[in-house]
């Protein structure tokens, strides 16, 4: 028998036989704490002072085994006290494994994976870096940063269905996962791709310290962390380049010290509450060559001098904006809390445009959708407050041939979806803030040929029994999701609809039970979510954030690999099963 073990899942994959490989997970706290002790005591006992600080410091190695052996050699070097021993816990967040010889030699191994890495990824595993510790990295975001930066560029083949940047970040992300470098958090609610994921604390310490060696190659941004109490902040620059990246986390007064002269700035990404809007605008003004910015604003009108902005995250704020895109060619996505009303007037197309949500539908909206100004669009999600608005838009979306989700935010009642003409090429539809839902509407998004998931939040039936499909409706649908939804008390299903439904949720629907889902859905064993309302809402005006959250549409990786196992089981029954009655027919043969 030959045994091998390796950090690249894609190696397992190419050398296993029958069965799928083993996955080796990270230590729980039980075996990180025997894994510790027979590391600093060998065969003798822990004395029992010393097993409860012990344990902490085994607990802080997060389950890597390679990090509990390093610890625990520097442990076992030291004074066998409750105080030598607190003393290196206080210092482990400080301290540097590269100062050690053990450590040394750890992050040599590490740094194998990072050698191994095609030229072109490892810029985006450093860049990994820039986010705080143990914090959870949205991959969406991740990879529009990877763009800004110009880490990932377009692939120029002159073909229409050629891969987009961002298909390509994808693969990237893929395979820096396979190669265990990136854990997973939690994937989309399919399943399939990830959603946020991880990186280890001795990862980023490799990152950090690959990024900052001066020996590294051109590509690298060096990194730096300014101390701002209360703040996490990060600068990423590049000598080569002569820019400049900013991150911060928390508040932080007078940010723009942080960024050095003569630099130009890729990357500003605010997540707290830098409210100081006057001097943000006036600060904002000179930075022609910004490409990705998140930050609170009360006006966008500034925003249209930024021309060479990719990616536009507007953080937080309930004013209705209007925004005059026709100067920013290089616009891909747009992601707004709330609604922004599109202007211009220019007749070229913006053929970049990826992502619009959420924007406002109006008669200027209507008439930019009817002549293919956004060729290229994936997702849109609109905000709808009327018919008259509706009515242009009837038949405007299947002119969107490439779009694939679809968020549609109805602020009023009397609806019948059965009028919109959606696009073939849909795959995710979310519906939010309908107060009219009915069969017919749920019979008109089973027609869409391509739809593999369906949420429903923050939405009200009209129909106590509601029918979710009519025979041979949602053919494809994979994902079926329903949060917040109230006034219906039983779901139907005909024979042949959602015939390959794999999850559903149900969380927070007032008056539907479990027994009165659809034998369908309670056949789906753990892939099937049911939580009651406790205690009921009073009020259903939510935000569209809250309305159907990402975290509620979003699976773990512990229940994602709970649902495979279980998969895995039910087909092994099934295999053998089938082997037996192979075995019979030969019986009877003979």
């Amino acid at each position: 028998m030959i045994l091998v073990t390796t950090r690249d899942d894609r190696v397992a994959n190419v050398l296993e036989s029958k069965k799928p490989h083993l996955t080796v997970s990270f230590m729980n706290e039980e075996e990180s704490w025997e894994l510790f002790r027979n590391e600093v005591f060998y065969s003798t006992m822990c004395p029992l002072e010393l097993e409860g600080i012990g344990r902490s410091i085994a607990e802080s190695c997060n389950g890597l085994p390679l990090l509990i052996k390093t610890t625990a050699g520097i442990v076992a070097k030291r004074e066998r006290s409750v105080e030598a021993w607190e003393e290196i816990k206080k210092l482990l967040p400080y301290w540097s494994i590269a100062e050690d010889d053990d450590g040394k030699k750890m992050m040599e191994m590490l740094k194998l994976s990072y050698d191994d890495l095609s030229e072109k990824m490892k810029p985006c595993f450093l860049y990994l870096a820039v986010f705080p510790q143990y914090d959870d990295i949205r991959v969406r975001d991740l990879i529009e940063l990877w763009i800004a930066e110009g880490f990932i560029e377009p692939i120029q083949t002159g073909r229409s269905n050629a891969l987009e940047p961002e298909d390509i970040g994808e693969e990237y992300l893929k395979e820096l996962v396979d190669r265990n470098l990136v854990q997973v958090v939690s994937r989309r609610s399919d399943g399939k791709g990830v959603k946020t994921c991880q990186i280890h604390n001795l990862i980023r310490d490799l990152c950090i310290s690959v990024s900052n060696n001066p020996d590294n190659n051109s590509n690298a941004r060096k990194l730096s962390f300014p101390r701002d109490d209360g703040a996490h902040v990060c600068s990423v620059t590049s000598n080569q380049s002569r820019t400049c990246s900013l991150f911060v986390y928390g508040y932080v007064e007078e940010w723009p010290h942080h960024i050095p002269k003569d630099c130009q700035v890729n990357v500003l990404d605010f997540k707290g509450l830098n409210t100081d809007e006057g001097k943000n605008a006036e600060y904002l003004k000179g930075l022609q060559s910004l490409k990705f910015l998140r930050m609170i604003f009360s006006e966008l009108k500034r925003l249209c001098m930024l021309q060479s902005l990719q990616t536009l995250h507007i953080v937080y704020n309930t004013s209705k904006y209007n925004m005059n895109i026709e100067r920013l060619k290089h616009l891909r996505h747009l992601h707004s809390d709330f609604e922004v009303k599109l202007l211009g007037a220019s007749e070229d197309k913006m053929q970049n445009v990826q992502t619009l949500c959420y924007v406002l539908l109006d008669s200027k909206l209507e008439s930019f959708l009817k002549n293919g100004y956004f060729p290229n669009l994936r997702t849109l999600g609109l905000q709808i407050n009327g018919h008259r608005q509706l009515k242009g838009m009837e038949f405007s979306l299947q002119l969107l041939t490439k779009l694939r989700k679809l968020k549609l935010y109805l602020a009023f009642k009397t609806l019948t979806l059965g009028k919109i003409v959606f696009p073939s090429t849909l795959t995710k539809i979310t519906l939010s803030g309908y107060d009219g839902l009915k069969s017919e509407d749920m019979n008109a998004l089973g027609q869409i040929p391509s739809l593999q998931i369906l949420k429903l939040g923050g939405v009200s039936c009209i129909e106590e029994i509601l029918n979710c499909g009519t025979q041979r409706s949602f053919l494809l649908l994979q994902v079926f999701i329903m949060v917040r939804v109230s006034s219906v008390t039983c779901l139907t299903l005909e024979d042949g609809a959602m015939r390959c439904l794999r999850r559903a949720i149900f969380r927070h629907c007032p008056g539907l039970e479990l027994k009165n889902l659809p034998k369908q859905m309670r056949s789906l064993g753990y892939n099937l979510e049911f939580e009651q309302l406790i205690p009921p809402l009073n009020n259903l005006e939510l935000s569209r954030e809250e309305e159907i959250s990402d975290e509620e549409e979003e699976i773990s990786e512990e229940e994602f690999l709970e649902a495979e196992e279980e998969s895995e089981q039910e087909y092994s029954e099934e295999e053998y099963l089938s082997e037996e009655e192979d075995d019979d027919d030969d019986d009877d043969d003979d």
